[in-house]
């Protein structure tokens, strides 16, 4: 479901497009207007082509190529969440993850820049390299320093993000199917401590596709990817509240 915003976004605000409405959450989709722009100096689009909510309530995220220019998704909640656990249930691919693109589940303050805008990663990517591990999670600046390891994307997953003010935590799990019913099966989780704490107060989950360092995929092909669901569960610490969420 695309719809034109009626929800007050701060004017400095850029590449802002329509609004969606995903999992409960109202979301502005990324528009570039024919311009590049990071990350990874893309073109990024608010067409119904790149972005868009199902009649299931799943979205989709497609890397297309048209006007000979690739154009990339990005959405990115309106509301700050608060302290908890960030949730992200991904569907398996239909077609393969090249290595040229990136795709992005993570936190993000634009204003932040002396704290490196609080940026907190899971991101699946080869980085252009024919032959590494796929997945990685972080916490900026410490890019080098990130915890590497591999997805199977041939099987549903489910991805999390935990904001604490001392701690960081992240985990990954495939959704399997059995007999029995639905279960799920850890493959990695990591945590690190901030060098100091984590205040939370403008930063913004986001999700997007991009190309790295590359101005086409390898294969040359489009791509899409498809969040089945997104879930937030609240942290609640003394003397502190969690901002109301922007369900309806």
């Amino acid at each position: 479901m695309n719809e034109k915003s009626t929800i007050e976004i701060k004017s400095g605000s850029k590449n802002v497009g329509d609004t969606i409405q995903f999992s409960g959450y109202y979301w502005t989709v990324k528009e570039s207007n024919g311009k590049h722009t990071g990350p990874g100096s893309n073109y990024f689009s608010s067409s119904k082509e790149n972005v868009y909510v199902d009649a299931e309530g799943k979205l989709h995220l497609r890397l297309t190529f048209r006007n000979d220019k690739w154009y990339c998704p990005e959405v990115r909640m309106i509301n700050n969440l608060g302290y908890g656990k960030y949730i992200f249930e991904i569907d398996s691919l239909v077609t393969p993850l090249d290595k040229d693109i990136v795709v992005g589940l993570f936190m993000y303050d634009r204003e932040d820049s002396v704290n490196f805008h609080k940026e907190v990663d899971i991101e699946f990517s080869q980085w252009g390299k024919d032959n590494s591990l796929n997945s990685q999670y972080v916490m900026q600046p410490k890019e080098d320093e990130a915890y590497r390891f591999n997805t199977d994307f041939t099987k549903k997953s489910k991805h999390t993000i935990e904001i604490r003010k001392k701690k960081i935590g992240f985990k990954s799990t495939y959704q399997m199917d059995s007999d029995g019913g639905c279960f799920s099966k850890n493959f990695s989780h990591w945590k690190i401590k901030p060098n100091k704490e984590y205040k939370s107060l403008n930063e913004r989950v986001s999700i997007n596709v991009w190309l790295y360092r590359m101005s086409e995929p390898s294969n040359l092909k489009e791509f899409e990817i498809v969040i089945a669901k997104f879930e937030f569960k609240p942290f609640n610490f003394a003397g502190i509240l969690n901002p109301a969420p922007n369900a309806k």
